[in-house]
């Protein structure tokens, strides 16, 4: 079979739009006896399994993997979906593939494999998972005999969760096995024994041999060389021997190109083997298309797999290549993504940090504190949205250390001295907190008659709880003293040497600056020449290493790593503080003013297509539909009334929603805090606009005739404002419930949509302003 061309692939993906899509038949046809009375609404007629996940019609994606996966079905188009599941699973968009089996269950509900592939997307989701395999073991009767050996083995699999995963997985295992002895020709079921020999190793079934598993991926690849099984081969080696999976990181991509995350895997062979320039290229690919996929479906980006972990290890590359400005770019950009709304409670007061905004954050602080962008650090600290203080991601500790190194090394003493005294507080609070609990621990043990041995140890129990939070802030501040120290005016390098040896956790290549700053130029080369030991092609390392040779006039040393800096920094921002530095002694040496001279390509690399026609390399919202829709009065609204201003917008699913009236009663009492934030509120209804008079009726007093709610509620009957937004159903023809954020521009700046309505009034009011906020900055 001849493959299309990567570019005839990838073309489409290029394009942004918002899908429109014709419902397809509700899927299984008609509700479950179960559900014969009809569920919540918003919830699926089908059970729980299916209320979660994606419940919005799937599409042909172009260049999901050269796979076919043959199963019962008259539909050809059925098929078709089946197999792009089957090319999604291998590419581990786990999101995307449940999507195509429902859309396979939508076009033949009698194929028992649809909800095979729906488990097989919930593999790890146990309750999600076995809900899913108990639909396809209804369907058995209708499956081929090679279809009932997937089947019962799936089955088998979820059948007793409380059973010791290991034995389950083994047994699991067992299944493909059994499966490619009587179908031999079965190249599936051997690319599925692979991935399941991967899955097992992450739990605890480590690999017995590398080797063994590498003979039956390559078996594979014998048969079909575009098979995405390359994916496995690529996890098999990463953490054992990269290069011997070089191969497959120049076909893994090529493989499934509508994948983004078949182009981010090669990136972990390449920066395992500090091959920095290929692994960001490889990165940037997997960000522009997940980029372009989520603006044109309207996807909330941590909704997809992997989106967060691509892009902050994007991040930390561009920084070993010292392209701070697209690290910046990229971090600043994670930050301003919408947040899911996650709690560490119910109750929704404590957020829990997770996804983009959290690993945004750590490499922005990260990327800032390694090039000495101290003004901007203090900006973004200060006065945005970007890296205020928080107590998961950069807690009060942090947040004062970081401002307190910038400020003592842009000459703000006293700013400096201030976040010096809050460290010293947080560390005498819980220095007082352990002596507090020690003698507590030892009185409770002397009342209880203990011996002086278990008194000591009692003590010591005590103490070891806060061990690690006192290491922590001491840490702190003996690092800000050293900055404090050689800020000082005169520079106090007593002090400064003195503290030094004392610090943990620093980068070698700051640690090093700090010890040549303090007078001693031996230590300084010593911890450089391990900084760029341990950070082979890494910009920052060597060309601190070079500075310091250079002031320690050891100059045929420094001419000899700065000939090897010039390649290693060929695409680093030249501007950069660490590398401005060098200018004069690049002039000494003779060399151009941009000295940099950039690696030729590897000559070991796939098809690789221009990364423009993969989609932008920033996420970005995407527009939200028009609408103008009555109230009960026949008054309309626009979306075009709240031109140049935000509003939040909510769908719900009636008068008789008992949980939509609920959510509108948790609005109404915060409306003026909105509207005090210049968001208002609008709610959009299923009802009629006769049924919206009715819901006056039910919310308030039976013979009020006014909107009991402090905003507008407008009707939405024929449902196409729903669909327009994707709050709707379309495997059941159904609304669901949303809830928007739409920015002065017309942009979808944050939403929910679920079969349950959202409940978290409050912290979606702190979402809002964070996120309109990054409009401004």
């Amino acid at each position: 079979m001849t493959r299309p061309s990567l570019l005839a692939l990838l073309k489409p993906l290029a394009a942004v739009f918002l899908l429109t899509i014709t419902s397809p038949s509700p899927l299984f046809g008609q509700a479950d006896e179960a559900n014969k009375d009809g569920p919540a609404e918003g919830h699926s007629y089908h059970g729980e399994a299916f209320n979660e996940g994606p419940r919005q019609a799937a599409v042909t994606i172009p260049g999901t993997g050269d796979v076919h996966f043959p199963v019962t079905t008259d539909s050809p188009e059925a098929q078709a979906f089946f197999d792009q599941g089957i090319g999604q699973l291998h590419g581990f968009w786990d999101f995307e593939a449940e999507r195509s089996f429902r859309q396979v269950a939508a076009l033949d509900p009698d194929c028992a494999m649809a909800y095979w592939g729906m488990a097989m997307a919930n593999f790890f989701n146990e309750k999600r998972g076995k809900g899913f395999a108990e639909k396809a073991a209804e369907r058995r009767d209708g499956a081929s005999d090679r279809e009932k050996l997937y089947l019962d083995g799936l089955v088998k699999f979820f059948e007793d969760p409380k059973k010791d995963l290991k034995v389950r997985l083994r047994d699991y295992v067992r299944v493909f096995e059994n499966i490619i002895e009587k179908y031999p020709d079965d190249l599936e079921a051997k690319a599925f024994l692979a991935k399941q020999l991967y899955h097992n190793n992450g739990k605890g079934l480590k690999y017995t041999s590398h080797y063994t598993h590498n003979l039956l991926i390559g078996e594979i690849l014998a048969a079909d060389p575009d098979h995405p099984v390359h994916h496995y081969r690529i996890h098999l080696w990463d953490g054992e021997k990269p290069e011997k999976a070089l191969a497959s990181a120049a076909a893994c991509g090529p493989a499934a190109p509508g994948i983004a995350h078949m182009w981010h895997m090669p990136g972990h062979i390449y920066s395992k083997l500090k091959r920095y320039e290929d692994a960001v290229w490889q990165q940037e690919a997997s960000a522009r298309i997940d980029h372009a996929h989520m603006i044109r479906y309207q996807i909330v980006p941590d909704k997809i797999h992997n989106f967060a972990h691509n892009n902050e290890w994007l991040i930390r590359n561009f920084n070993h290549l010292g392209q701070a400005r697209d690290a910046l770019s990229l971090a600043r950009n994670m930050i301003e993504l919408p947040r899911l709304a996650k709690f560490e409670n119910p109750d929704g007061k404590v957020y829990k940090p997770n996804g983009s905004w959290q690993y945004g954050r750590q490499r922005l602080r990260d990327t800032l504190l390694r090039f000495e962008l101290w003004d901007a650090l203090i900006g973004y600290a200060e006065n945005t949205h970007y890296l205020p203080a928080d107590p998961k991601v950069i807690p009060e500790l942090e947040w004062n250390r970081i401002l307190a190194i910038a400020k003592f090394e842009t000459g703000d003493l006293e700013g400096g001295r201030g976040h010096l005294e809050k460290i010293e507080s947080l560390l005498a609070e819980e220095t007082a907190k352990r002596d507090k609990a020690v003698a507590d621990a030892e009185k409770k043990a002397r009342e209880g008659k203990k011996n002086d041995k278990q008194v000591e140890e009692a003590k010591k129990a005590a103490e070891k709880n806060f061990a690690k939070k006192i290491t922590e802030r001491e840490n702190a501040a003996n690092e800000v003293r050293v900055y404090a120290a050689l800020n000082a005016e005169p520079a106090d390098t007593e002090t400064a040497l003195d503290l030094l040896p004392k610090l943990k956790d620093l980068a070698q290549a700051r640690h090093a600056t700090l010890w040549q700053r303090a007078g001693n130029t031996e230590k300084a080369l010593e911890l450089s020449e391990k900084a760029v030991s341990g950070g082979k092609n890494e910009v920052h390392p060597l060309a601190v290493r070079v500075a310091l040779l250079d002031e320690a006039g050891k100059m045929e040393e420094a001419r000899e790593a700065f000939d090897q800096l010039r390649t290693v920094a060929g695409t680093a921002d030249i501007d950069l503080p660490a590398l401005q530095k060098l200018a004069p002694l690049a002039r000494t040496f003779g060399y151009p003013e941009d000295w940099r001279t950039p690696r030729s390509p590897a000559d070991d690399l796939g098809e690789r297509p221009e990364l423009d026609t993969l989609g932008p390399f920033r996420w970005s919202p995407p527009k939200a539909p028009a609408f103008s829709l009555k109230d009960a009065k026949g008054n309309t609204t626009s979306l075009a009334d709240f031109e140049g201003r935000p509003v939040l917008v909510i769908f719900y699913l009636g008068q008789l929603c008992t949980h939509c009236m609920e959510q509108l009663n948790n609005f109404a009492p915060v409306t003026e805090e909105y509207t005090k934030a210049g968001i208002p509120i609008v709610a959009i209804s299923t009802d009629s606009v006769e049924g919206l008079a009715e819901t006056f009726q039910f919310a308030g007093d039976e013979n009020k005739q006014e909107n009991p709610f402090p905003f507008p509620l407008l009707s939405d009957a024929n449902l196409d404002t729903f669909k327009a937004y994707r709050a709707f159903d379309d495997f059941e023809s159904q609304p669901l419930h949303g809830t928007f954020l739409i920015d002065g521009q017309g942009r979808i700046r944050w939403q929910d949509i679920s079969y349950e309505p959202f409940n978290y009034p409050d912290w979606l009011l702190k979402e809002c302003v964070r996120l309109l906020s990054f409009e401004e900055s």
